[in-house]
């Protein structure tokens, strides 16, 4: 049996934003645009026990909290900050698994002696508290499921270790909507079918709970007994998307949303060539005032990681989409992303052909035709 570790840094941002002004220390804060559209990315501690909370709009937050402190995004701080974090993890546990900006999963069986789970994780706890200065919670269990449910159960500094032993009495008492991977609106059909708490899923062979789950009624079934993969994929933080969007303070139309669509792109662009990416589709986002969402997305013919080709591509989208109508938010997104190197080798390729050719002509690609 494996010994998987979850570690959740806590509040990230705001975390950030303290680090980098002080005098930030001990007010309520949320990271956000300051218009009433917007939504805020994360909330301090101080900010939540008013009950302010992360993807809630700005004007609520401002109602809750008189004294919030809204800061705007400073994304390079964080990534900054992400870095310092995980390059000290991995440097000490090889079979690290970095699930997102803030978080990571780590295959610890060969690092914590067996019973010292708790003092050994404490020590961690404490000992990256003291190099980076940021405040983490951490799950342990025999599992991915196990060790995420455990770092969600405390926060800040929580520290909770999940085994068949304590799940009756920690896991089971919680209520369904707190299941990782059961969602906002799955949560709800479960809790009219009955099933209220995790432990009910445990115990359920209710076929109206099967039809709303369908294929993964045994999945999530066995995650709520305390079963799930331990695999942990320790090879290099991929991103196989990047978007950018932001919601208008006013109603916007055709001018402002071009303006946006240039700023996402850069945006984009940023991320795409941070992480050595070309992209090969994107795709625009349009929600009106009334919340009617649309999106449409257009693919190349060869890949791009330019502002000036990814916004002309982007401004067909947004052209098909836009039909006079006032615009709420917009965003710009690409799915299909490859690294630089990849294409390097298909040019590669098709020029190693041409050198074997031996009655003449030549090879190459059909983007290469379109552009002519």
């Amino acid at each position: 049996m494996k010994t998987i570790v979850h570690i959740d840094l806590n509040a990230f941002f705001a975390q950030c934003e303290l680090l980098s002004d002080p005098t930030l220390k001990g007010k309520p804060i949320a990271i956000a645009y300051d218009s009433k559209r917007s939504v805020l990315s994360t909330a301090s501690y101080e900010a939540r026990a008013f009950g302010v909370n992360s993807a809630m709009p700005v004007s609520t937050a401002k109602r809750l909290c008189k004294n919030l402190v809204i800061i705007p995004p400073h994304f390079e701080l964080y990534s900054y900050h992400s870095k310092h974090f995980f390059s000290y993890l991995k440097k000490r546990y090889p079979i690290l698994e970095q699930a997102s900006i803030d978080e990571c999963y780590i295959d610890m069986s060969d690092d914590i002696p067996m019973g010292k789970e708790q003092e050994y994780l404490f020590d961690l706890q404490m000992t990256l508290y003291r190099v980076t200065k940021l405040k983490c919670s951490i799950g342990c269990g025999a599992n991915r499921f196990l060790a995420k449910m455990g770092s969600d159960m405390k926060k800040p500094l929580g520290l909770t270790i999940l085994n068949q032993g304590n799940i009756p009495t920690l896991l089971w008492p919680l209520a369904i909507s707190k299941m990782y991977g059961i969602g906002k609106k799955t949560a709800p059909k479960l809790m009219e079918a009955g099933v209220l708490t995790i432990g009910d899923l445990a115990h359920c062979e209710d076929p109206k709970v099967k039809k709303i789950l369908g294929n993964n009624f045994e999945y999530f079934k066995g995650h709520a007994q305390g079963f799930g993969s331990d695999f942990i994929d320790n090879s290099a933080f991929d991103p196989k998307s990047m978007s950018s969007e932001r919601t208008f303070q006013e109603d916007a139309f055709f001018e402002e949303g071009v303006e946006m669509i240039k700023k996402c792109c850069e945006e984009v662009c940023q991320e795409l060539h941070k992480y050595h990416k070309k992209a090969l589709s994107v795709g625009v986002k349009l929600r009106t005032p009334d919340f009617v969402t649309k999106s449409r997305r257009t693919s190349f013919s060869e890949p791009i990681d330019d502002v000036a080709s990814l916004f002309a591509y982007a401004m067909k989208v947004f052209e098909q989409l836009y039909k006079d109508q006032p615009i709420r938010l917009i965003g710009v997104s690409i799915e299909r992303v490859i690294d630089i190197e990849e294409n390097k080798e298909d040019d590669h390729l098709i020029e190693q052909w041409n050198s074997q050719l031996e009655y003449g002509g030549k090879i190459i690609k059909a983007s290469d035709i379109v552009k002519k």
